[in-house]
């Protein structure tokens, strides 16, 4: 006896609360004519599946016997990684700004560095930071989409900002 598959038997969706992979979180590069850092033009690399954003501090520590083997010490320096996969638009402005740095060495010689914002749709609130791509692979390929892996080596602090306006909106 052959199954018969109805819509009526699919449960009903969650409510709106629940967040959809690579909406919430977007990936955007600063990019364009007349882009600067006081006045970033930017544009979407992709909708955020997963990420990290890692800050580490180097500690130089000396134990001696006038701190009772305590150890002493301060920070040296701080570095930062931040890692993500992504849903791309295939050929979007964004997407092909940071592939063209990465495959490009005088675009990578010349500029050193990009400007990217990785944003918080429903709240605005955002991290603005530049950083060095250090890899920028294709996992999956479609006709209209693109799965990226991407990874970058932060240079200087991050800044935690709100009101991140949406390209195309004032």
């Amino acid at each position: 006896m052959a199954t018969i598959i109805t819509k009526a038997n699919y449960p009903e969706a969650p409510s709106g609360s629940v967040g959809v992979s690579g909406k919430h979180e977007v990936l955007f590069v600063n990019y364009g004519q007349g882009a600067t850092a006081a006045s970033p033009k930017w544009e979407k690399v992709g909708g955020i599946t997963n990420n990290s954003f890692n800050i580490s501090l180097e500690v130089n520590t000396v134990q001696t016997k006038d701190t009772e083997y305590w150890a002493e010490g301060g920070i040296v320096s701080k570095s930062g990684e931040v890692s993500a996969d992504m849903i791309c638009k295939k050929d979007d402005v964004g997407q092909m700004a940071v592939e063209n740095f990465v495959e490009d060495d005088e675009t990578t010689k010349e500029k050193k560095a990009l400007q990217f914002a990785l944003v918080r749709t429903d709240t605005l609130k955002y991290k603005k930071f530049w950083a060095v791509p250090t890899s920028f692979e294709t996992t999956a390929d479609s006709e209209d989409l693109i799965q990226k892996s991407f990874s970058a080596q932060l240079l200087g602090a991050p800044e935690n900002l709100t009101g991140f306006v949406m390209p195309g909106q004032k």
